[in-house]
């Protein structure tokens, strides 16, 4: 088992960028797709051999390479009928180059492979590959009139010709090369033993009976040998390329891309089998991939800019979308920064984006944090709370200086379970990883829930993501400037919370309300929290707090007191709500849900005034109070 689900890593991380490659070799689709089939058939029977070595990727390219030279005729647009012109054009111009020009040009400015391992694959020395490479670009350069800084794109974009091109699975793949292994070891057996017979080396019993097998002498044919069978018994068979197994040792995850051969390209991206883990009962296509150098480049909700890293050497963005009537899609995006230190800071801003993100009746939900997946994984899920409910999985991680995400897009379905999105995203890193040479960027992906990132708003209070929505207001929630917690916005005449007083080293407030909504002046949300000294002194404040709500109906005879509730949510921390119905008038009232939570030493206050249509659930305020105490985390 272990060994078919390396088999199967390599396959899925791999395939793709060697379509690219070998199609762009030979411009022959037809004979590109049987010949990379083959190779990973051949891969598979030979997997003993080639799972230890230390760049199978050169094994499995050299042995694609040529069965696709080998089966390729005629001039290499003439089978490509229907492609783009400008795809055409670049095959066209790749045709009047030497093969050997052209095999490096695709090993360094496609597949990203180092001169001098470019030099060793052809067979020719570094200067030579050097000659080849620069006189490649020439030629490729004039035939289409760019210049040369542009010809990458074009050799990257024929990769955009093959997205609808349709791949065996990983078991079709293993059944083949065993297949392949049986016929091989039969075809093995006949040639010794035909061997044997024209030297004499077998005995012959005189009145042998047919019961004991084919008199010697009988034709193959007779034997009930499958013709495929007959390879090396007498049999022409087409010959088949044996790679050299002498590579280098396993390049390390570079800390940041040291020149444009190695970035990634398309191929390295998600492709329609792994996007569907975000869908799993459900075909997917891809819609379009590109740079994200036009229109305005914001391509999923709260996006706020084209690229996370404005700095950085490139980006690729490739859109999906489920078929049927389940309405799915899917975009992924990858950066590539200068440095691992640049690309930390894109990873925390694309976070950003998605745990500050304030679009309409949008809330976050749940955050995870994702180990064994490149250097740093986090997953968020939120849910747009408008008809038809649309729910949306965050997928972010970082491996050296490239940050990759996907965000899939679910409406009026229920999204995919956590482990399919956390395996998903260890997909990408795996096809990113298998660009730069390595191996095992991405194992078996571990999630754990976790307080959401920083939101980029106040710290160490709610964000406006993270407001429910209340009955059918359709505005979103604004969330005011903290400032200093004197007076209390969140007190009420029961509680009488006084942060300062109490002993708070340090106090912030906020209010939350929907302007140019049709509400009473009087709705809102307003949270406030208070640092203490010590978390026996923050339990002495709530105490107090305590006391003073149990005797709030004795002291005002016109409140109620109801719905009491408190949960110990760990170490140090727990929250307390209550319910309060304070009549103003004869026959007019005023209704707060009210809540404390404490995290150590730090405690926080929530008090939303709802009106008569447009209030939030008991459930729903005391998630709030919970996430409330997950935002004093920061402050810790």
């Amino acid at each position: 088992m272990q060994a078919e689900e390396s088999f199967d890593s390599f396959y899925l991380t791999t395939r793709r960028g060697l379509l690219h490659q070998t199609f762009a070799l030979t411009g022959d689709l037809p004979a590109a797709q049987t010949a990379v089939r083959d190779a990973y058939v051949a891969a598979w029977h030979h997997w003993h051999k080639v799972e230890p070595l230390g760049d199978r990727n050169a094994w499995i390219r050299r042995f694609a390479w040529t069965a696709a030279q080998r089966r390729h005729a005629g001039r290499i647009w003439r089978r490509n009928r229907g492609m783009a012109a400008d795809h055409l054009a670049t095959l066209d111009a790749l045709a009047r180059l030497s093969t050997p020009q052209r095999r490096i040009l695709v090993l360094i400015r496609i597949a990203g492979t180092p001169l001098q391992q470019a030099a060793r694959e052809v067979g020719v020395t570094q200067h030579v590959a050097e000659q080849h490479l620069q006189s490649a670009t020439a030629t490729l350069s004039s035939q289409l009139e760019a210049e040369p800084a542009t010809l990458r794109a074009a050799l990257i974009g024929l990769g955009s010709a093959l997205e609808q091109v349709r791949l065996p699975r990983a078991p079709i793949i293993r059944r083949a090369g065993r297949k392949r292994r049986r016929l091989h070891t039969g075809a093995a057996v006949l040639a010794a033993a035909a061997v044997a017979v024209s030297s004499g080396a077998v005995a012959y019993e005189p009145g042998a009976t047919d019961s004991a097998g084919p008199r010697l002498g009988t034709p193959l044919g007779a034997v009930g040998i499958p013709a495929e069978a007959r390879v090396g018994a007498g049999v022409a068979a087409e010959p088949e390329p044996e790679p050299d197994e002498e590579t280098g040792p396993e390049p390390d995850v570079a800390d940041g891309v040291g020149a444009g051969e190695t970035l990634p390209t398309a191929d390295n991206l998600l492709d329609q089998d792994q996007i569907r883990r975000l869908g799993l009962r459900q075909r997917w296509k891809v819609e379009a991939t590109q740079t994200n150098t036009s229109g305005d480049g914001i391509n999923t909700i709260c996006q706020e800019a084209r690229f996370a890293d404005p700095d950085g050497l490139s980006a690729l963005v490739r859109e999906f979308a489920a078929r049927g009537p389940v309405r799915r899609t899917a975009v992924q995006t990858v950066e590539i920064s200068k440095s691992a230190a640049q690309a930390r800071k894109g990873f925390r801003t694309t976070l950003g984006w998605y745990a500050g993100c304030q679009a309409s009746r949008l809330q976050l939900l749940d955050a995870y944090r994702v180990d064994n997946i490149g250097a740093e994984a986090d997953v968020l899920t939120m849910r747009v709370w408008k008809r038809p409910v649309t729910t949306y999985s965050v997928a972010v991680a970082r491996i050296g200086s490239v940050t990759t995400s996907t965000v899939g897009k679910s409406v009026g379905v229920d999204p995919p379970a956590a482990g399919q999105i956390t395996q998903s995203l260890a997909d990408a890193v795996s096809m990113l990883c298998a660009s730069s040479g390595s191996q095992n960027c991405a194992k078996q992906p571990e999630y754990t829930v976790v307080p959401p990132p920083p939101s980029g708003e106040a710290k160490g209070i709610l964000a406006v993501a993270d407001l429910p929505p209340v009955g059918r207001i359709v505005r979103p929630w604004v969330g005011t400037t903290a400032t200093g917690g004197r007076p209390n916005p969140a007190m009420t005449t029961c509680d009488r919370a006084d942060f300062v007083a109490g002993g708070a080293m340090r106090s912030r407030s906020r209010t939350y309300l929907v302007p140019g909504a049709d509400l009473p002046a009087r709705f809102g949300l307003s949270e406030t929290y208070g640092i203490f000294r010590s978390p026996a002194r923050a339990d002495g404040f709530l105490a107090g707090v305590r006391r003073r709500m149990a005797g709030c109906e004795d002291r005002d005879r016109t409140t109620e007191v109801t719905a009491a509730a408190s949960r110990r949510t760990g170490p140090g921390s727990a929250w307390w709500s209550w319910d309060l119905t304070t009549e103003i008038a004869e026959d007019e009232t005023i209704e707060f849900r009210l809540g404390f939570v404490r995290v150590g030493r730090q405690v926080a206050q929530l008090t939303f005034a709802p009106s008569a249509q447009h209030d939030m659930t008991a459930l729903q305020f005391r998630a709030l109070l919970a996430r409330a105490g997950d935002r004093l985390r920061e402050l810790r």
